[in-house]
Formats: structure tokens, C-alpha cells, sequence
């Protein structure tokens, strides 16, 4: 019986397929909605302009072998070499200055005065033949750089003479007392230093 009523259901739903029946009623007119698609054309006109003298425009070459261009239009930088040096300088004397604030060793002190020593003999090396060496700036640098260089000397022999001299006589230079007025002075020359290389900068 099932066998039957499939076949009867393939049979019915093949004679409805092959009879052509389907949609009897009438379609919509879509023509209209459709005219702007027919009446553009394929290829659209460019916005610009592509023929004109401004098609292909020819650029001038970068002049970078004008002073001027490299000046102005690439700013370059205006800080010179001295005011570079004396920036190098100038961290080196903080340094130095809060050392001394900070009470550091002998050997931490004679290791920033060696770097000063050492800026000032290049500088000195470098603007020897330069107007930079009438500089104040320039001047006050060598001379921090001397009191340095005699400073740490005093200190370094302090730690060695003192077990053999006493205060009085020879040893006097090397008491406690005459190395701190000599840091003293020191410090006041270093801050005066370090604002007249600030100025310059």
C-alpha cells in the first residue's frame, strides 16, 4: 500500500511539472527603473582635466647645494660646535658641583676633575687657532679646569703626607681645615663658571 501511494505521488508531481502550469498573472513594467542604467554611458568623462599644460607637471629639482635652501627650508641646526662643547661642559661641572655638596670621595672628585681636565685641553686643542679662545666662556673653562687639576693634586698628596707631617710647617697645606677652605673657594669659582657657560650657551 505504501509502495502504491509513492508511486501514485511521483506520478501526480511529475504530471504537474511537465503540464507547464506556474504563474497565470501579469508581471510589473520595470522599464523605467531601469532607463538611467541604459542611457549612462560605459565610460565616465574625468573630473580634471588630463590634456592641459598642468597633466604632467615637471617638478624642480631639491637645490640642496644652496646654503640658503639647506638655512632655511631644511632648518638646519644653528647650535655650533662651541655651544655643543661647552653643553658637554657645563654637565660636567654640575656634576662636579654636587659632588661637593654631597661630600664625595677623593676619588669620585679627581674622577670628575680628570673628564674637566680632559674637555678643557680638547677645547683648548680644538679652538686654539679659533676666535672662540677669547671666548669668557672659553677663558673661565681653562681656568676652572687649572683649579681642578691643583685641587685634586692637593687632595690625592694629602692622603699620602699626612701620616708623615704634621698640621704646622709643611703639613698645614694638607690639614682638613685647608683642604675644605680650598674646596670652598673651588665651588664658589665653579658656580660663577658654570652660570657665565650657561649664558654662552
Amino acid at each position: 500500500m505504501k509502495k502504491v501511494f509513492k508511486s501514485l505521488s511521483i506520478f501526480l508531481l511529475t504530471i504537474l511539472f511537465c503540464t507547464g502550469s506556474g504563474y497565470k498573472g501579469s508581471l510589473p513594467d520595470i522599464n523605467a527603473q531601469f532607463e538611467t542604467l541604459r542611457t549612462t554611458p560605459q565610460k565616465t568623462k574625468p573630473i580634471f582635466n588630463t590634456s592641459g599644460p598642468y597633466s604632467n607637471p615637471q617638478y624642480k629639482k631639491a637645490p640642496r647645494e644652496n646654503p640658503q635652501y639647506i638655512d632655511i627650508i631644511l632648518k638646519r641646526d644653528k647650535t655650533s660646535p662651541y655651544i655643543n662643547d661647552l653643553n658637554d661642559v657645563i654637565a660636567l661641572l654640575e656634576k662636579m658641583k654636587k659632588c661637593i655638596d654631597n661630600n664625595g670621595s677623593v676619588q669620585k672628585f679627581n674622577a670628575i676633575a680628570s673628564s674637566i681636565i680632559d674637555h678643557a685641553d680638547f677645547m683648548a686643542e680644538k679652538y686654539a687657532n679659533r676666535p672662540e679662545r677669547y671666548y669668557i666662556s672659553f677663558v673661565k673653562l681653562q681656568n676652572i679646569a687649572a683649579e681642578a687639576r691643583t685641587l685634586a693634586t692637593l687632595r690625592c698628596e694629602s692622603q699620602v703626607y699626612l701620616k708623615y707631617l704634621t698640621y704646622q710647617g709643611e703639613g698645614q697645606i694638607y690639614s682638613p681645615n685647608s683642604i675644605n677652605a680650598q674646596i670652598e673657594l673651588f665651588r664658589e669659582q665653579l658656580d660663577i663658571t658654570i652660570h657665565i657657560l650657561k649664558d654662552a650657551t
